[in-house]
């Protein structure tokens, strides 16, 4: 009998399921796109509200700030005008008591080049910072994806498994009934019942997990105001215009490729700067001075310049060694960003493909269903055959409920991936 309820099952799987969306045109914007993905998701504007209250992108938001004053000391220079001045009041057994005083005013001066490359580390930080800050945004954005389709799959799954359990107490008062009628065994009585108790604890376990998915959701965005009952999840849908545009949008428009590009160009001017710096800047004094009661009046300049020596050497070589290692960095960030872009393609379409299949395997399943229940009614099927088709209708149909969340969920990264979706790309 085992084998009559998985051979639909199995053919349901057979027929090759072409993926849809290869669309013509390129991969929207966000504003342009319409998917399924996005309409049981929180609104725009409530995502966009979320994403800035989110404490890493309020942290990165305050060290892009800390990055621009950075910048604007750079350019302002590491020299600052410096006053000083003496008073002296002595005293000769010749000349009596004299009043001395001199006055002057110093400051170092950037050596050719120095000025030049502190703009350009300045500017770089900046561009670190602010692409910080988009991938901050992109963090929060994946997670409050995931655990907003967390909550909608488990509340799904307890619907699911709360109506398992309604239908199963059906079933047992039915079967109860026809043992008090002579019509039903008492060991088919207890079948029904190990079947509803089983169901009851699958039904408790997801309410269990409902719970823990709500208040995980809540506590990490305490802003989202859940609503009571949770949105339907749709059917999935491919994602408009050709995967080979989503990807390029993926590597197009990346914080991560941005942010290790940008580092490793600050990288560079930091080992240039310490590369002049094996130069030391001179300082220029100028002074003016009284001796001898005004007897002697003057006028002075002064240079004074470090002499650089193993120190700056040193330093000069470890600046080199850490901008060689930033090159090197970035180069691997862009390596697992098309790794990445490859995958966020191929799990969307895996995904599709999967949930098309338990789509059709849960349609078969539920037509079986319905001619083992006829056959149970005419006699023809055991209570202990058509319990187990009923038990693997319901595997059936949550397996179905686990693609279609699946689906979506690598949808959904892919357009988040690819910045389409929540502003992503305005950071």
């Amino acid at each position: 009998m085992r084998k009559i309820l998985i051979l639909p099952l199995l053919a349901a799987f057979l027929p090759g399921l072409a993926m849809a969306g290869q669309s013509g045109g390129q991969a929207p914007h966000a504003e342009n796109i319409q998917s399924p993905s996005l309409s049981f998701m929180p609104p725009h504007d409530m995502v966009d509200r979320l994403m800035d209250e989110d404490p890493g992108v309020q942290r990165a938001r305050a060290l892009t700030k800390s990055a621009e004053a950075e910048a604007r000391a750079r350019e302002a220079g590491p020299h600052e005008f410096i006053l000083h001045g003496e008073y002296v009041s002595r005293a000769s057994n010749l000349e009596g008591r004299m009043d001395e005083w001199m006055a002057g005013i110093s400051r170092g001066i950037r050596l050719p080049g120095k000025a030049e490359a502190d703009g350009k580390i300045g500017a770089f930080g900046v561009a670190v910072a602010e692409n910080s800050l988009g991938d901050s945004r992109h963090q929060a954005a994946t997670m409050l994806k995931n655990l907003w389709l967390a909550w909608v799959t488990a509340e799904a799954d307890a619907e699911l498994a709360a109506a398992q359990v309604t239908d199963y107490e059906k079933e047992l008062q039915a079967m109860e009934r026809s043992r008090q009628l002579g019509q039903a065994a008492v060991l088919q009585v207890e079948q029904v019942q190990a079947s509803l108790a089983t169901a009851r604890a699958q039904a408790a376990k997801a309410a269990q997990v409902r719970l823990d998915a709500r208040m995980t959701l809540a506590r990490n965005f305490p802003a989202l105001a859940l609503p009571a009952h949770p949105p339907v999840i749709p059917d999935p849908a491919p994602p408009p215009g050709l995967w080979e545009e989503w990807r390029a949008a993926v590597l197009n428009d990346n914080h991560e490729v941005k942010m290790a590009q940008s580092e490793a160009d600050r990288r560079e001017w930091l080992a240039r700067r310490a590369s002049l710096d094996r130069f030391a800047d001179p300082t220029v004094d100028l002074r003016t001075f009284q001796d001898r009661a005004g007897h002697e009046t003057g006028f002075g300049i002064g240079f004074t310049m470090p002499i650089g020596g193993s120190l700056r050497s040193a330093v000069a070589d470890q600046a080199s060694a850490e901008a060689s290692a930033a090159a090197v960095a970035a180069r691997k960030v862009l390596r697992d960003v098309e790794v990445a872009a490859d995958r966020d393609v191929i799990q969307a379409q895996q995904g599709l493909t999967a949930w098309q299949q338990s789509r059709a395997a849960a349609n078969a399943s539920a037509q079986l269903m319905v001619r083992m229940r006829r056959a149970y009614a005419l006699g023809d099927l055991g209570l202990t055959e058509l319990l187990l088709a009923e038990r693997q209708d319901f595997e059936t149909r949550q397996t179905e409920l686990q693609a279609r969340s699946t689906a979506h969920g690598a949808i959904l990264q892919l357009m988040i991936d690819a910045h389409r979706i929540w502003s992503l790309g305005d950071d």
